[in-house]
Formats: C-alpha cells, structure tokens, sequence
C-alpha cells in the first residue's frame, strides 16, 4: 500500500463513527465547543461520550467540591480527591481519554454568579449542557442562551428515571440518515441522459448474457413505455388493476428466444428484481412537504447581510427548483444497487452523477449571486461548492427544528400519560427543593422523616392541580421518587450520557435528527418516550 492510500491516525482511531458522519462529520465535531454545567456522575459521563469520539474543546462549570456521595457515583473522582475541586479532578481525567481534545474548567465562581454578572461569553459554544441543575439557575440560563440562541440540552437523572430536554431557537438539520429512502430515480420524468441510453439498447437482438444482465430499471422503463402506449396514457399506473397489467407485460419481456426449456422455467432474477422494485421506482416525482415549507420560510424568502448561510443556500435551490428544475430538487446521484453486469450499473450511475454535478453548479452559481447582491462573498463563497453539494444530494431531507423556551411547567402538572408523569413528578421535586432546600427523601435518617417529605410533596402537587383528587399512580410515582432521594445511580448516568452526548453531537455536526424536544427515561419498565412540550 502506499503512503498516499494509507490510512491517517485519526481515520484508524474514529473509522467505526466515520462512517456514520464521514470526513465533514467529523471536522465540524473536532471544532465543537461545549460547555458543560455540573461534573456530576451525568455530566463526566456526557463529556466523556463527547471526548472519545474527538470533541475540539470543553468546559466545565462547577464551584463543588468531591463528596464521599460522589465516590459512589461517578467514576472520574475517587475517595483521596474528597474536598478537591470537582470541576478540576474531573477536567483532568477526562482530559486523559483523548490528547487531541482541549478542556479548561472554571471552579469560581459559581454559575449563579457568572450569570449574575453576566461576563462569562455563552456565545463562544456550540451547545451548552446542564447535568442536574437547579430550577431557578436553569431557568436564568435558558432565558440567557434563548436570546443568544444557542442551543441548550438540559439532562437530568433522578433514581431510576433520566430525562433530557432540549431547548434550541433554531437548528439546521442538512443531514438526516433517514433510515428508508426511495431512490432518486425519476422514471416519470427521466433524464435526457438516461433516455439516451436507453434508446440505444435494442431490444431485439439482445443476446442471452445481454438479457441477463439488463439492468433492472431499463426493463422497468421499458415496461412503463409499453404500457402506456397501450394505454395512450403518458403517467404511471396507480390501481392495482394497472399494475397488474404492468406486470403481465414484464413477464412477456422476460422470455427470450435463445433461452432453452430449462432457463424458461427458472426465474430471471433482474425481471424479479424490476417487478418487486415497482412500489418504489415508478412513484411520482415531487418535492417533499419538508422542503416546500422551508422555500415559504420567511428566512428563505427575506434575506439579508445577517441571514445564516443556510438559508442562502435553500434559496439557490429554490430557485433551480423553479427554474431550472421545472418543479423538481437537484438530482441526488446516488443509484441503488441491483442485479446487473458492472459496466451497466456504471453507466447508469455515471448518468445519474453527472447530472447531479450539473445542477448542483447551477446551485452554486444561484448561491454566488446571491452572496454577492449582501456582500457576503468574502465570507461565505471560498469553500462553498462542497457545502452545495452536500445539500443538494440531502435537499429532499433538509429541515429545521425549532423548539419552544424551558418556562414554569405548573400547568402540566395534571398530565397523566404515564412516563410523563415522572418529568411531571421531577418538576415537583424541584419545587420542594426551592421551598425546603433539600430534596424530597434526600437526608431521611428514618420513617418519620420520610412520610414528612412525602407529605409535603403531596400538598405541592395538590396546591397546582387543577383536580381535587391524586390518583394511585401519582401518588406512587411521587413516593418512588422520594424514596430515591435523588441519588444518582450510575448505570442510569451512562446510559442518559451517551444518549445526551449523542443529541450534542447531532447539533454539531447538523447530522441525523435531535428530539423535539423532551426524552423521558424509565429506567424500572426500560422504556423511553418523547414529547414535545
């Protein structure tokens, strides 16, 4: 192998999560910046979800100091370090999973002051992240980071149960993974490209191995041309009465003079292949809900110096889409593998990428016109095309999320779908905190001490419900939660900090699909649920 082919440190140690967000994936990642409050047992489990697959920097707020409790739960302090800075001891260890990740902590002051006196720069992040924060400081803080609007994941573990909420003015997802796509193909309205290749197959004269080879969709569009000029129809067949008659005639197109008696009885597997792909390949053209609602967007259609380059760049396909496009996206290029020789299936792919090449440069050149009437040439247009393309093969999938502010949560208090009367649960334990200071069940030095807290979260609960009964399941929810005394188990801590650390990532990177907007975790029944608030 030579030295050129080799493959590079970092694509031997990140090879498993390249190829879930490839080469740009993992750049964006490797220039993330995250701010972490609270390094608890959540939050260095979040961090270190963060720091293994290569995290640009981090920071961690945290004014405690190592507990004893904090021995039992989080695996990056240990007994000698009790009355040290957690902030420091935690920094330290994680800073040992990977060299190339750069982390600074900040002990003094506390959160609450740093938002007090409102110096501490928020706005250099790419996410922040709270780990079992307190009510009025998390309150403060997302009304802070809603106007700077950057995005805020609030985690949280209590006991057996986990949630995680995010709170985000605007998110851009440009790639979703979705996880079934229907390929790109455009038989309806085939490529110019396309049909030339097809008009110089004879049909006719085909030899055995040329028969079977033929690519699955040549035989396709060949049976819609058949069928429709039987029909003197030029749509797809809908019923099934018509697909039926499709596929008479594609059972017809898959006998061949120089097959024997032998090969007649045998199924052809491309022919199979044409008939069991119909569902999927002759589907009407258009583009999606999505992406129609994003070229209404009023960011799309009001434009400014300010705007987000996204926004430029949807509006360049909007207009190639109105234009150039005639109602359709930009060709994806991709076509999807099926039973053919090489040289066929190169072919088609070849037709296919360059079309998508081609109009992915009318995009740009969409993009550089626009760039240039706000003067934002300099600034965005450099490194542009790369960008472009990668929208274009993801236009049918571009979003955007937008979620609403963390606020007082009073009214949902009579909500009673069952795991989300835990997260209902859970804001009754910080109303008791922010009235008793301590956690319902939290310092119980007996029974007594116990049926007192629950009592008194009980009365809580009563005082915001609009109801004047507390249900069973309420109230064995709300004494679950007070015999866990909001501990935190460590089981629970790894499995919320990986799934916190993995919505951090998709805000980075712009990959796959974060919540929207509330994950719960129950831990007792293994069972998770979100719910838009």
């Amino acid at each position: 192998m030579s030295k050129s082919s080799a493959p590079g440190t970092k694509q031997i140690q990140y090879d498993r999560q390249l190829r879930l967000w490839g080469d740009h994936g993992q750049k964006a990642l490797e220039f993330g910046r995250v701010c972490l409050i609270g390094a608890n047992a959540l939050g260095t489990e979040i961090l270190k979800a963060l720091v293994l697959p290569g995290l640009g920097s981090f920071t961690i707020i945290d004014h405690e100091l190592v507990t004893l409790a904090d021995c039992g739960s989080n695996f990056f302090v240990h007994p000698s370090m009790i009355n040290q800075s957690r902030a420091r001891v935690t920094c330290d260890f994680l800073k040992q999973l990977n060299p190339d990740v750069h982390g600074i902590y900040i002990d003094k002051p506390s959160v609450d002051d740093l938002l007090k006196q409102n110096t501490f720069d928020f706005s250099q992040f790419n996410v922040v992240i709270t780990a079992n924060l307190s009510i009025n400081t998390l309150n403060i803080l997302a009304n802070h980071l809603w106007i700077l609007k950057i995005p805020l994941l609030v985690a949280r573990i209590y006991g057996f149960i986990g949630t995680i909420r995010l709170q985000i003015f605007e998110h851009y997802v440009i790639e979703a993974h979705p996880d079934d796509t229907i390929p790109d193909l455009r038989l309806d309205r085939p490529l110019n490209a396309f049909v030339n290749y097809f008009n110089s197959i004879d049909f006719n004269s085909l030899t055995r191995e040329e028969h079977l080879h033929l690519p699955s969709l040549i035989i396709l569009f060949k049976t819609l041309q058949i069928w429709q000029k039987q029909n003197n129809r030029n749509d797809l067949p809908y019923t099934r009465m018509e697909k039926d008659e499709l596929k008479k005639i594609l059972d017809q197109l898959s006998h061949h003079s120089a097959y024997d008696i032998h090969d007649k009885e045998k199924h052809l597997e491309n022919f199979e292949e044409a008939k069991r792909t119909i569902p999927s390949r002759l589907i009407d053209t258009k583009p999606p809900l999505t992406i129609k609602e994003l070229f209404q967007d009023q960011s799309c259609l009001e434009l400014s110096d300010q705007t987000n380059i996204f926004w430029f760049i949807i509006h360049a396909i909007k207009l190639f889409t109105e234009n150039e496009g005639q109602g359709l996206l930009p060709v994806r290029g991709e076509v999807p593998d099926m039973i053919t020789n090489t040289s066929s299936y190169i072919k088609l792919l070849k037709i296919y990428q360059e079309q998508a090449k081609k109009d992915c440069e009318i995009v740009n050149n969409y993009l550089f016109d626009l760039l240039k009437k706000y003067n934002r040439l300099s600034n965005e247009y450099i490194d542009s095309y790369e960008l472009v393309e990668i929208y274009c093969k993801n236009a049918s999938f571009l979003r955007i999320l937008r979620t609403t502010t963390i606020k007082n949560e009073n009214d949902l208090i009579d909500e009673t779908e069952s795991n989300f009367s835990w997260y209902t649960g859970l804001h009754l334990c910080d109303l008791f905190y922010e009235k008793f200071r301590h956690y319902p069940g939290e310092f119980v030095s007996d029974e007594r001490q116990f049926e007192i807290d629950l009592n008194d979260l009980k009365q809580i609960s009563k005082k915001l419900s609009s109801k004047g009964f507390m249900s069973d399941d309420k109230q064995q929810i709300l004494e679950e939660l007070c015999r866990y005394g909001a501990s935190e188990l460590h089981s629970i801590a790894a499995f919320m900090g990986g799934c916190c650390a993995q919505e951090a990532i998709k805000l980075i990177t712009h990959q796959y699909i974060p919540i929207d907007n509330t994950l719960i975790y129950n831990g007792i029944q293994q069972s998770i649920n979100v719910f838009k608030l």
